[in-house]
């Protein structure tokens, strides 16, 4: 933390200076990247009565829109350009010198910044960052890095299936325009980094871009590493494809849930939910769907999309066949979702929370219930009394929160462990400027190639997947149990081993607290079957289906060796398991 916040940054002042230009912004403006100045020093307040009379007049806009309509879009250009004007000013005041961005990590480990000039912001505020202190006299390293940087451009414009298709892109159609770049970058994904990129090329000023590669579906990439599946680490990049291809997981997803819906829906609905299906609403399902995503939630998202085409029940239906076919075609990841919180419940329901470790920290959740408070306060500015509604801990442990979060927080605890080793190696190894938002790893053109090796060699630092799950049994089944024994078993005792039924068994009941009703001893008895099932079906997939305690661990060993050995650095072949 101390070496991240100790990297120096400065603005990039070439483009900065041509933003500035009135020609050049006049252009921004007009191809709509930036909103004119104007809008920021304008009062909402009057300029809402201007707008609604012009409303009222105008009778072709009075029919296509209503007047709420047109102040919220009012509003949000005011506020984006403000937005707008406050970052440059920032960018004019802070050029000229080094400056660093303080960071902050919650209780799973991941990483946030302070303030509005930094990574974590918008693509104008990135577009206006370079790093401060790298340099390099080596001439085969900077074709090198303008190679990198062309490729890092050309991915801000869209995206690519390998780098070599981006740079083939770029020679074709950018290298060598001039103003008419701008025009240009109207389409592209991220236009003000693409932008800055070019500009930086045109000048030969590129040692010091940031050039940004981002996990691929970590959270899926992390999934396959616990489960040993190779076909998620292929979907997810972590195994480097044989055609030399990026994988996208989501797509394989959309294909597949088409396939699913028109097996299982009757023909015309699953034919107009089939056309109108994106890779953009299957990851907003199956995204946060690992998270804790819910039907209604789910059902809500296809509304949204889909309601000119679909009735709100059909919408249900469709979010339930979402879950169906998670359930059955990912039931491995299901099963170790499941058993993950089921061992969260467990802990909150002994009334202790629950312990994540990674050999940096511990993680210590402990979620209870929030109480409603309401205060009165006076509203001076429409001179009446408001309630306002508090939220304040209790002294109560809120189950329910604490199963649905147990597995997000376990994944992502995986995945800043997984963040700041890469930052580790980035710095100790090479002593390259280097910046993380999450599972985006941020470095010089120079350094940038060295990311992916590094990301996929610290998976396989991380050793059998079924040691870690052991582990947290142990921390939040077994320890509280024998920790007042001093001869009682270790965390080491468990690491190396399939638990057998028994053993695990034994702990689970002695977790139940005395004296509690027939209908919560039910309830824990529902949970102690649900880790005993999940558990052995877990160790079943990740070592094979072995009677011996023994031998289970040797297949598990064996098959984690296969799986890190498919990691491992192939002669000829592209590793995108970070990518542009």
């Amino acid at each position: 933390m101390n070496k991240l916040q100790s990297q120096a940054f400065k603005i990039n002042s070439n483009w900065l200076n041509l933003i500035k230009k009135k020609e050049v912004k006049d252009l921004l403006v007009e191809y709509g990247f930036l909103m004119p100045c104007f809008l920021a020093s304008i009062n909402i307040r009057d300029v809402s009565i201007l707008l609604r009379e012009f409303h009222m007049k105008d009778e072709v806009i009075n029919k296509l829109c209503s007047f709420n309509d047109l102040l919220h879009t009012l509003c949000k250009n005011i506020q984006r350009a403000y937005y707008e004007q406050l970052i440059i000013k920032l960018a004019i005041a802070y050029d000229g010198y080094n400056f660093y961005l303080p960071a902050f990590i919650d209780f799973r480990g991941r990483i946030y910044r302070s303030g509005i000039l930094h990574f974590h912001e918008r693509d104008l505020a990135k577009s206006l960052i370079i790093f401060a202190d790298s340099t390099s006299n080596s001439d085969e390293i900077t074709q090198k890095s303008l190679r990198s940087l062309a490729a890092a451009a050309a991915f801000h414009y869209k995206s690519f299936d390998s780098v070599e298709e981006g740079l083939e892109w770029f020679d074709n159609n950018v290298r060598n325009m001039s103003y008419a770049i701008f025009e240009y970058a109207r389409d592209a994904k991220r236009p003000f980094q693409f932008l800055s990129y070019i500009m930086a090329i045109n000048a030969n000023k590129h040692m010091c871009v940031p050039i940004t590669q981002d996990a691929s579906a970590s959270a899926y990439q992390i999934m396959s590493y616990f489960l040993l599946d190779d076909t998620m680490a292929k979907r997810t990049n972590l195994i480097p494809s044989s055609d030399g291809q990026i994988q996208d997981v989501y797509s394989f997803f959309l294909e597949e849930l088409k396939v699913f819906m028109k097996a299982e829906l009757e023909n015309n609905l699953s034919t107009i939910v089939c056309n109108n299906l994106t890779r953009k609403i299957v990851k907003g399902i199956f995204m946060p769907m690992i998270y804790g995503k819910t039907l209604m939630s789910t059902a809500c998202d296809l509304k949204d999309h889909l309601s000119h085409f679909i009735t709100k029940k059909e919408c249900f239906e469709v979010a339930s066949l979402c879950f169906k076919f998670w359930r059955t075609k990912y039931k491995d990841m299901e099963c170790l979702i499941r058993l993950i919180r089921h061992i969260g419940w467990i802990a909150s329901a002994r009334e202790t929370p629950v312990f994540y470790r990674v050999p940096y920290f511990t993680t210590v959740q402990d979620y209870m219930i929030m109480n409603s408070i309401y205060i009165w306060v006076y509203d001076r500015l429409h001179k009446k009394k408001r309630r306002v509604t508090l939220r304040v801990s209790s002294s109560k442990r809120d189950r329910r929160k604490t199963e649905i979060s147990t597995f997000v927080n376990f994944i992502h605890q995986k995945d800043a462990s997984i963040a700041m080793s890469v930052v580790e190696k980035m710095l100790h190894t090479y002593g390259a400027p280097i910046y993380t938002v999450h599972d985006n790893f941020i470095t010089t053109v120079q350094y940038s190639h060295y990311i992916p090796l590094i990301y996929s060699n610290v998976i396989r630092d991380m050793g059998p997947p079924l040691s870690i799950i052991n582990e947290f049994i142990y921390m939040n089944v077994i320890k509280p149990i024998v920790k007042g024994e001093s001869d009682g078993p270790t965390v080491g005792d468990f690491a190396n081993k399939v638990i057998s039924k028994e053993t695990l068994h034994y702990y689970l009941k002695a977790n139940v607290p005395k004296n509690i009703n027939k209908r919560m001893m039910t309830t824990w008895e529902e949970r102690i079957s649900g880790i005993l099932t999940s558990y052995e079906d877990y160790s079943r997939n990740v070592c094979g289906d072995f009677q011996s305690h023994r031998d289970s661990w040797q297949a598990h060993e064996k098959k984690w060796d296969e799986f890190q050995f498919k990691l491992t650095t192939i002669e000829g072949y592209q590793y995108y398991c970070v990518h542009y």
